[in-house]
């Protein structure tokens, strides 16, 4: 029979067990290629989110383990990128970009989340780092009247004057063209 300690190991196993799948699809996500880094960097995260639960286990072990793996990640773009004084949304956000855009560490993925970074490799990066212009600013856009010249004079002029006549060969127009086309296509399928 199970006891209620033995359902809570279990639920707490399959927690890590499902921290550890989240975080290593997390860190495949920056395309290391190296899949022994990404089982190195995953079991180093676990251990520091099994240190905090240990710390405070109110907390979700998938939500230590993926805080501290987003924590670390924008710190480490924030230093090679030097971008300290930016949010760490727009840090993962710009760091990942980048760090897809430079492939530097498809050569050297060991180097991924590791400090000091080599030279080479935060030239790189900053090479390759998409800075976006200036965050929007709400405006108003006032409607003013647009002068279209001598067409809307010509437009006007017509537009206001019926002709039967003119109406009457633009219908004839289209019907002879309609038929033509319907006579077209029923003899080529």
């Amino acid at each position: 029979m199970n006891t209620p300690s033995d359902k809570t190991a279990g639920d707490d196993q399959a927690a890590w067990n499902q921290a550890h799948d989240r975080l290593q699809d997390f860190l495949n996500t920056f395309a290391l290629g190296d899949h022994a880094q990404v089982s190195r960097l995953t079991l180093k995260l676990l251990d520091q989110a099994r240190e905090l639960h240990r710390q405070d286990p109110s907390h979700d072990p998938v939500f230590l383990a993926m805080t501290q793996a987003q924590k670390l990640a924008a710190e480490w773009f924030a230093s090679n990128l030097e971008m300290q004084n930016q949010p760490p949304a727009r840090l993962l956000s710009s760091g990942y970009v980048t760090l897809l855009l430079s492939r530097a560490f498809c050569v050297a993925p060991e180097t991924f989340l590791t400090s000091p970074l080599p030279e080479n490799l935060k030239e790189s990066m900053r090479q390759t780092l998409v800075v976006t212009g200036p965050d929007l600013k709400i405006s108003s856009m006032t409607p003013r009247h647009l002068d279209y010249g001598p067409m809307l004079d010509l437009a006007s002029k017509t537009w206001h004057r019926w002709n039967a006549r003119e109406i009457i060969i633009a219908l004839l127009f289209w019907t002879v063209v309609y038929f033509v086309f319907y006579w077209w296509l029923s003899e080529t399928l």
